[in-house]
């Protein structure tokens, strides 16, 4: 029977060029390569010329680890407080902006939406549910979901939307798939649900080379690790499917990325009684190995901290948001490495950008030649937020100086939310400890 439910949908491919300048998801694409190719306002030359131009205010002392996304010609962004705000991506014509409509839970948020098929997805922490609003909005200043996905338990990560299907994990080991277009009633239940360790949160999923693959933190009273677990994209032919093959991360999972048939995983540092490495980044087969557990093709130099806020793919580079170092005089802000690996089992970056502080940082971002990481604080004192640009092809040394931090204000407060460029336009999230409105900050040419 699930056969037959499953039957019109396609299995999710590797993502292509974006055909519009849009970023509907968290990472832009099903494979998470945080990359826009249709965005070309931005360049080395000219990024240091990026301003302010307008904020949406979307709540007060509300950020969660969300970030925006831009679609048709709208920002939508959620709030911890249960809120989904949706404003016109071009402003108000006023320096602040409010929402042109909202959708609201009765829960917590902490994830960044995904918008496909004229649907804006959004799951919570604390109501079982999966939550699909009409993305055109509903005449009405507040709207209600179209339909629900029913859950075990709340959501540990963002929704992400491939192939007719919207993926998303909980914290008690479960991934769902659901027909993105629902089910025609009020309620649905999931395609399939993948089921993982009861012990782990399954975090925001990647889709590709025929798997979703998703990262776990997984907790016991002596260790706090993480695995990568790989489901067959359209299950398994059961209403339940037990993972296709699964991988140690070294540490609770931060991040996942796609590049042809090879998925790259992200972890943090390692606590308990496992021992912590300086490699927090794996390069995996996307296939798997043929055994029911994997070792990586290789593993990069991360330093004992690991991948701080995610990761990115541009071309021949891998990048990693890292406050580690390479270098014990610097700081570092994002890690560039080759994608194909250095021959060796173990590799060294091929650059590092250097940031000024310890803190929360989003997934690194590139157009063009340009790397874009949010950091707050970004100079460390006083509390400011703001965004770092690098060139990508580095500077020709070890450690690379940015080439321009903008920031938002003095008094800020930043989780680490992941940023959007679309519409020749940058948006980031933080929030303005002077008054206490959580804005999306955009930034343009001007």
């Amino acid at each position: 029977m699930l056969a037959l439910v499953v039957a019109g949908l396609a299995v999710p491919a590797a993502a292509t060029a974006a055909p519009v300048n849009e970023w509907p998801q968290y990472g832009q694409n099903a494979l998470h390569t945080s990359t826009n190719p249709a965005e070309n306002a931005f360049t080395s030359r000219n990024i240091a010329n990026v301003k302010v131009v307008s904020k949406a205010h979307f709540d007060d002392n509300g950020q969660n680890h969300g970030g925006p996304v831009v679609v048709g010609g709208r920002l939508y962004i959620t709030d911890f407080d249960g809120n989904l705000s949706v404003f016109a991506s071009a402003g108000c014509g006023d320096a602040s902006c409010e929402p042109l409509w909202k959708a609201h839970i009765d829960g917590s948020i902490d994830a960044t939406p995904a918008v496909a098929g004229g649907l804006v997805f959004v799951a919570s922490t604390n109501v079982h549910s999966l939550f699909a609003f009409p993305a055109a909005g509903c005449g009405a200043a507040t709207c209600q979901p179209v339909w629900t996905g029913r859950m075990l338990d709340g959501a540990t990560g963002s929704v992400t939307v491939a192939g007719g299907i919207a993926y998303v994990g909980d914290f008690t080991g479960h991934l769902y798939a659901f027909r993105a277009t629902g089910c025609g009633r009020a309620v649905c239940s999931p395609l399939w649900t993948g089921v993982g360790a009861s012990n782990e949160n399954l975090l925001t999923p990647a889709v590709g080379n025929g798997y979703v693959y998703v990262e776990s933190f997984r907790s016991t009273p002596e260790l706090f690790t993480g695995r990568l677990l790989a489901f067959p994209a359209l299950g398994c032919g059961t209403a339940t499917c037990k993972p296709a093959w699964t991988a140690d991360a070294g540490g609770p999972g931060s991040g996942l990325a796609i590049a042809g048939t090879t998925v790259f995983a992200g972890s943090s540092t390692l606590f308990g009684d496992g021992v912590n490495t300086d490699f927090h980044l794996m390069a995996f087969a996307g296939g798997g190995c043929g055994q029911a557990t994997c070792k990586p093709l290789r593993s990069y130099f991360t330093g004992g901290f690991g991948v701080e806020g995610g990761l990115a793919i541009a071309g021949n580079t891998l990048l990693a948001s890292d406050n580690d170092t390479i270098d014990p005089r610097f700081i570092g802000g994002v890690f560039a490495y080759p994608l194909a690996g250095c021959g060796q089992a173990q590799c060294q970056p091929s650059w590092m950008g250097l940031s000024f502080a310890t803190a929360p940082a989003s997934p690194p971002v590139v157009v063009g030649d340009v790397v874009l990481v949010g950091k707050g604080p970004a100079n460390g004192f006083p509390v400011d937020s703001g965004f770092f640009s690098y060139n990508l092809k580095g500077c020709g040394a070890a450690v690379c100086q940015p080439i321009s931090l903008l920031t938002f204000g003095d008094q800020m407060g930043y989780l680490g939310g992941p940023m959007a460029v679309a519409d020749h336009k940058i948006f980031m999230a933080s929030t303005d400890n002077t008054d206490n409105h959580t804005n999306v900050y955009t930034a343009a040419l001007t």
